[in-house]
């Protein structure tokens, strides 16, 4: 897309000017109170993993609905650098590359909610990006597995594509619901979907 293109469609986007408006770093922040909405994954006190996070729209949801007073119960990851937010702890990490970090981090903790937005870069050629949206969930579903409650929900995007279903099964594996959602803030050209999964079986390796 041309960057005359994309600054027109910026410009004219409802959600764009709404995220202004309502002081939200992102316009996919309304994508996960879409999400909340409809399946209420958030409860005050709970714990909650924010993977992708920069710049910060879904922290800043997360934190609104899971926050009690000055606690911070949210975590933030990314590889990209993200100003702070009241109530969330940031953590610079590159997860595709050093999940390690992450174990050192957290040790033991778990977390009620996983939440992942994350999407590579993309090259224009729709299985390429597929595939490497694909490499991102699985990722975020192995840190999900290693790092969640039992019973917690997993929020991730996921592209339609080739590899879309095997992923599902992945996820079915471990959850016992898991659904398509495609939120209205969600461009209507866009193939991304999220898969709201809850009710974490447990360590099934163990069982």
């Amino acid at each position: 897309m041309s960057s005359t293109r994309w600054l027109h469609r910026q410009l004219n986007d409802p959600y764009v000017l709404l995220a202004k408006k309502q002081q939200y770093r992102s316009r996919s922040a309304f994508k996960l109170i879409e999400i909340d909405n409809k399946f209420s994954i958030f409860k005050k006190g709970q714990y909650v993993l924010d993977l992708g996070a920069s710049p910060g729209g879904w922290s800043q949801v997360a934190s609104q609905k899971v926050s009690h007073g000055n606690s911070s119960s949210v975590f933030a990851v990314d590889m990209q650098k993200m100003n702070k937010i009241p109530n969330v702890i940031f953590i610079l990490c590159d997860i595709a590359n050093n999940i390690e970090l992450l174990n050192t981090t957290f040790h033991e903790k778990k977390f009620d909610v996983i939440l992942s937005d994350m999407a590579p870069k993309a090259c224009g050629n729709k299985q390429v990006d597929h595939a490497n949206i694909i490499n991102l969930c699985e990722i975020s579903l192995e840190i999900a597995v290693k790092f969640i409650k039992y019973n917690g929900v997993f929020v991730t995007k996921i592209l339609q594509g080739e590899y879309e279903k095997e992923f599902y099964q992945s996820v079915k594996y471990h959850f016992n619901s898991v659904k398509y959602f495609k939120p209205k803030a969600s461009r209507k050209d866009s193939s991304e979907m999220y898969l709201i999964s809850v009710g974490f079986k447990g360590d099934l390796e163990n069982t």
